[in-house]
Parts: structure tokens; C-alpha cells; sequence
């Protein structure tokens, strides 16, 4: 009986033993990946390229979130009509870059908790081809591939809709006179704004919340939607979006 007891007592010494060091290896395992995380650095004061390096706000809540976990990462700087099926493909392990949460892109992915709510605004050019909110309809408007900006213009009355590739190449459309307007992020609208004498803020719709997005069956998603659920409330979000004049 002694030597039964004996050998169950040490099948469970065992057992922990496992246990435990398949724990160790699962956390060392996640200390090891170094996540390559997705963004369209075309974005300010969101993401931005400055000196060859991937700065705003999106890249500081990063910062931020791994840090206070203790992971590595690297930026993979991509279209953002793109960034959902690189990470569909693992591709990338993340995207962060001013995205909307929309049930669509939540069939594809899974987002985080949101970080901040943006407005949505119209900006027209010095020639006013849009005088105001009430003068929206019949007007053609470029907006990002992809983007929740293209599905609200889509929904204006008579509206066409020109979709670039990214808001540089529709910045200059507008310059261009060939088209009326363009759809952005209240922030990045003001932005633009105020770097381009020649542009004008028509008027801002109500907002849309913004989260990272993790593949589906991600083994890390809860750990970092927590780390920036800790950031959110403990208002370090909050310093960050003053930092970059973000509404």
C-alpha cells in the first residue's frame, strides 16, 4: 500500500513538474516572437514616417503596450487595403493603424477593446467646390482603399466615390482639381489642413471607434488587449492623444 501511495505521490510531483515547465516554455516561447506588426505610415498624426522611422500615435500606444509586456516587435509598413489579408495570410501578427472596428472586418479578425473614437471629416480645396455639410450630394470624393471613409462616401446622395490607394495620392488629387473632396479622420483631416493653405475643413460626422486587430485564434490576444486596456484607464491613452492633438 505504502509503495502505491509512494508511486502516485511521485506521479504527482511529476505532473507538476510538467505542468510547470510547459508554462515556462509557452511564456518563453512568447518572449521569443517578435511580432510584425502592420500599419499604413501614410496616417499623421496616427503614423507617420519621419526620418525613415514610424512615428505617431499608433506607434507610441506599441510602444507603450510592449514595454509593459516585455515582447519584441518590428513595423511592417504596407497598403491599408492590405493589411487585413496579410493578416489573414500571417503575413503580419497585428494591425494597428487608425482602424475602425466595422462587422465586416470582424468576421476576418478580432479587435481588441477600443482605444479612442475619431470623427469623421470632409476636406474640399481653396476653389470651395463643396460650400458646406448641406452641399455634400453629386460631388466626387476620393478616399482611402478599404478604408470606412470610402463607405461613407459611398453613402452620400450622387456621390462617386475615387478610391486611391493611399490619402497621399488623394491629397493630390484634390490639389489637382480632379476630385471634390476628401474623406478622412477628423485629426488627420486637421492635419492635412493645417499644412496645406490651400485646403479647407467642410464640416466633421459623428465618430467611429478605433482597436487593434489580432488573427482570429491569436494565443497572445488577451494579454495585449489587457496591457492596453491598463493603458486606457490608467490615462496614459489620454496623454497620448494630447500629445498629438488627437480628438
Amino acid at each position: 500500500m505504502k509503495s502505491i501511495l509512494k508511486g502516485i505521490f511521485i506521479a504527482l510531483i511529476a505532473l507538476i513538474v510538467f505542468s510547470c515547465g510547459e508554462k515556462e516554455a509557452k511564456v518563453q516561447e512568447t518572449k521569443d516572437r517578435v511580432f510584425v506588426i502592420g500599419t499604413n505610415a501614410e496616417y499623421p498624426p496616427f503614423e507617420y514616417l519621419e526620418n525613415g522611422k514610424i512615428v505617431g500615435l499608433d506607434p507610441d500606444i506599441i510602444e507603450a503596450i510592449f514595454q509593459k509586456l516585455g515582447y519584441q516587435y518590428k513595423w511592417a509598413n504596407i497598403e491599408f487595403g492590405g493589411l487585413i489579408s496579410a493578416l489573414q495570410t500571417g503575413k503580419i501578427d497585428m494591425v494597428i493603424a487608425g482602424m475602425s472596428i466595422t462587422p465586416e472586418r470582424a468576421k476576418m479578425v478580432q479587435f481588441t477593446s477600443p482605444y479612442l473614437t475619431s470623427k469623421v471629416a470632409f476636406v474640399t480645396n481653396q476653389k470651395k467646390p463643396i460650400k458646406g455639410m448641406d452641399d455634400l450630394e453629386n460631388k466626387k470624393y476620393g478616399a482611402e482603399l478599404g478604408t470606412t471613409k470610402e463607405n461613407t462616401a459611398k453613402n452620400i446622395s450622387g456621390s462617386t466615390v475615387v478610391p486611391f490607394q493611399n490619402n497621399t495620392s488623394a491629397l493630390l488629387a484634390l490639389k489637382n482639381g480632379q476630385i471634390d473632396g476628401i474623406v478622412l479622420d477628423e485629426s488627420v483631416a486637421e492635419e492635412y489642413v493645417k499644412n496645406n493653405s490651400d485646403l479647407l475643413l467642410v464640416g466633421i460626422l459623428e465618430g467611429e471607434p478605433k482597436a487593434i486587430a489580432l488573427g482570429k485564434n491569436d494565443k497572445d490576444f488577451d494579454k495585449i488587449n489587457e496591457a492596453l486596456v491598463q493603458l486606457v484607464n490608467d490615462g496614459t491613452i489620454e496623454k497620448l492623444k494630447e500629445k498629438y492633438k488627437v480628438k
